[in-house]
């Protein structure tokens, strides 16, 4: 899961030999589990005279790699590194295939992510990341930076050895012998700064509201989640005067969200917002008092969160994206754009109730289609190579992408996955066209969110949730990314171009937030 990205901070204080004593015991504490296990561990004394160098393997010359200890050395069950970087430096979103990694931040500043989640990590800060994990670092200081590193099972001696320094065809050849791929771009410094900048001071009202948002992704909110904020602020609720937000994030784990909505109800806030299916059934659980405005839910009804879409009742409306009802118009444009398919692979989230609903709705429209499903079921980000395993092996003829929490921030796998293995792709988000992926159609994010902020208003403002109906998106947009079916060999049907609201260019690898 995201959440598994376990950041720790502190400062390693005392003298010389405190510290070497602290970075010996680091070291075991990475290996004992496998050291154990393994045939006779070799023990070893690395000094920094002995430590083998290279120099700028991932950049320019002042990226320095000292690597400590190959798998070589340990029998095969770790290695570990020092890695100085200079400012702004950072590899891609990528993914390791076969060993956890680790690092201690011994000096400078550096952006670590994880999925779609982004964490500084000053001096002294640890950073964990569990294999297949999408992850990537970025030196984010004013001076070059020091990564302690390790893995298990290690050894990066080979990958450091042979780095050709800027031929990115070799790179990627040498990623995939190391079980390394890349899934997306490396992190935007400026647009991280943007978020994590300081909002300008205001003055709170007394009687300013509180309230909750129970949000999918990672602080600081990304641009979708900016939305909402912003719209707010357009109808006259600025964020630090008239309201105050208590932020709740699940950082892509959904068994979280019963714990955070009953965090929000003890802080009695006056509202919450509700971003996901997972979300809302959470905060339902936690209050039948306290207003919910929900966002980004797939069958409310279905889910049993409201009564009616008309009468909603009880203390809960807001925003249905729609999604069941398009399941059978998104099928039907994946075969005219390709009409020889008869086998489609679903990827979807069986941990998500609203998610089950929607695969049904799938199933029937493939009957009528005479279209044979292979459902592939995700429901932690290290089930996504077990999937794209079985698409590898038997290979569809096509593949629907159901998007929610879990596979849109993992969206860069996917697109990666679908491309390199030339299978066209339904998605159900213009993001997923815009990134990459064949097809999507279906309703904007930012739209929904608009949306969801004006139901904000209008019920601190006075108005009772069960006298709100519930909206659906009625701005329903097709995308066609034209630079991935030439790359597919597929010729868009006119009949189908001229549906589309937007044709895209983009050659893929260009992931973003989107939570």
């Amino acid at each position: 899961m995201i959440s598994n990205f376990a950041m720790l901070q502190g400062r390693w204080i005392g003298s010389a030999a405190t510290f070497v004593f602290q970075l010996i015991c680091l070291v075991i504490l990475l290996i004992w589990p496998a050291s154990a296990s393994a045939d006779e561990p070799k023990g070893l004394v690395v000094t920094p005279d002995d430590a083998t160098r290279y120099l700028g393997p991932l950049g320019g010359e002042g990226n320095i790699a000292d690597i400590l200890a190959t798998s070589e050395q340990t029998g095969d069950v770790w290695g570990a590194w020092r890695y100085t970087a200079e400012p702004k430096f950072g590899p891609p979103l990528h993914i390791h295939k076969r060993e956890d990694e680790l690092f201690y931040v011994l000096s400078g500043e550096f952006a670590f992510q994880l999925g779609d989640c982004v964490k500084i990590a000053k001096a002294g800060s640890f950073a964990y990341i569990p294999k297949n994990a999408p992850h990537t670092y970025k030196n984010i200081g004013s001076a070059a930076g020091e990564l302690f590193g390790a893995v298990t099972p290690g050894g990066f001696e080979q990958f450091f050895m042979k780095l050709p320094g800027a031929d990115m065809d070799k790179v990627g050849k040498l990623a995939e012998e190391h079980a390394m791929d890349s899934v997306g771009p490396e992190i935007d410094i400026a647009d991280l700064g943007k978020r994590l900048a300081t909002a300008p001071k205001v003055q709170v009202s007394n009687d300013a509201f509180r309230v909750g948002v129970l949000a999918p992704g990672c602080h600081p909110p990304s641009g979708v989640l900016d939305t909402l904020t912003n719209t707010l602020s357009d109808l006259g609720l600025v964020e630090g005067r008239d309201m105050v937000i208590d932020w709740r994030y699940s950082e892509g784990d959904a068994e979280r969200f019963s714990h955070l909505a009953a965090d929000l109800v003890g802080r009695k806030v006056d509202l919450i917002v509700a971003m996901s299916t997972p979300a809302a059934l959470a905060a339902k659980q936690a209050t039948q008092k306290i207003p919910i405005v929900m966002v980004y839910v797939a069958d409310p009804v279905g889910m049993g969160l409201v009564a009616s879409l008309a009468e909603p009742g009880g203390n809960i409306t807001g925003v249905s994206d729609m999604a069941i009802k398009l399941s059978a118009k998104r099928l039907a444009l994946l075969k005219q754009v390709v009409p020889t398919i008869s086998r489609v692979a679903v990827l979807w989230n069986a941990a998500d109730p609203g998610m089950v609903l929607r695969f049904k709705e799938i199933e029937s429209a493939a009957e009528v289609l005479d279209v044979e499903l292979q459902s592939l079921e995700v429901r932690r980000p290290d089930e996504f190579e077990r999937a794209f395993a079985a698409m590898t092996k038997e290979r569809p003829d096509a593949m629907f992408v159901i998007a929610e929490v879990l596979t849109i921030g993992h969206r860069c796998r996917i697109l990666n996955f679908a491309n390199k293995q030339k299978i066209p792709a339904m998605y159900e988000f213009g993001l997923f066209a815009r990134d990459g992926g064949l097809l999507a159609y279906g309703p904007k994010l930012t739209d929904t969110f608009q949306r969801g902020a004006h139901y904000v208003a209008k019920i601190l403002k006075g108005s009772k949730p069960q006298d709100l109906p519930v909206e659906q998106p009625m701005d329903i947009r097709l995308a066609v990314n034209v630079t991935t079916a030439k790359n597919l060999g597929i010729t868009v049907p006119a009949s189908v171009l001229i549906q589309a609201d937007q044709s895209t260019t983009s050659g893929g690898q260009n992931c973003s937030r989107a939570w």
